[in-house]
């Protein structure tokens, strides 16, 4: 851990690693139709133009590394920021743009499941970074258009302590 490290987690997410191989297997799919309409002439009584396997195969490509982005949430927090990720999605928040930090109450379908998104909850507007069973901390913040930001955590006790010490002095 780097020295201005003050905690760091992975949470991984099963169901979307599964997600991840299941779509990637239709991706190969898509190639292998397409690899073999090309070189043995047309696949049943009404195929497909060649096109489509080709098209279908690069979509679901496109959605495999989608869906891989979202595998594990990974949360850094330094001396100058909290760092939430989904792989290349990520949010960082400086220490001087937070208010305040607290559990977040709300019921875990209120976000509707897991992954990045924006709510509204209680009339303000939140970003979260949602994983299925973790505890939830949320981060009221001093600017932007969304007033809130949420991400899970396994630790929300630790987390919220060290909030609570890096803001403690920023009023």
């Amino acid at each position: 851990m780097p020295a201005d490290e003050l905690y760091e987690e992975n949470l991984p997410f099963p169901l979307a690693t599964v997600a991840t191989l299941v779509i990637l297997l239709v991706a190969l799919l898509m190639l292998i139709l397409f690899i073999l309409q090309l070189s043995s002439g047309p696949l049943g009584s009404r195929p497909a133009p060649d096109w489509f396997y080709l098209l279908m195969f690069i979509f679901m490509s496109a959605i495999t590394f989608l869906v891989a982005n979202f595998r594990t949430l990974a949360i850094r927090i330094t001396n100058q920021s909290v760092t939430v990720a989904y792989g290349l999605i990520r949010k960082t928040i400086l220490w001087g743009d937070i208010e305040e930090g607290f559990l977040d109450s709300s019921s875990p379908l209120g976000y509707g499941g897991w992954g990045a998104r924006i709510a509204r909850v209680e009339g303000r507007w939140r970003l979260a970074f949602n994983v299925i069973g973790a505890s939830k901390v949320v981060l009221r913040l001093r600017k932007g258009r969304a007033r809130e930001f949420m991400f899970s955590t396994k630790n929300p006790e630790q987390v919220l302590a060290i909030i609570a010490q890096e803001t403690e002095g920023t009023d």
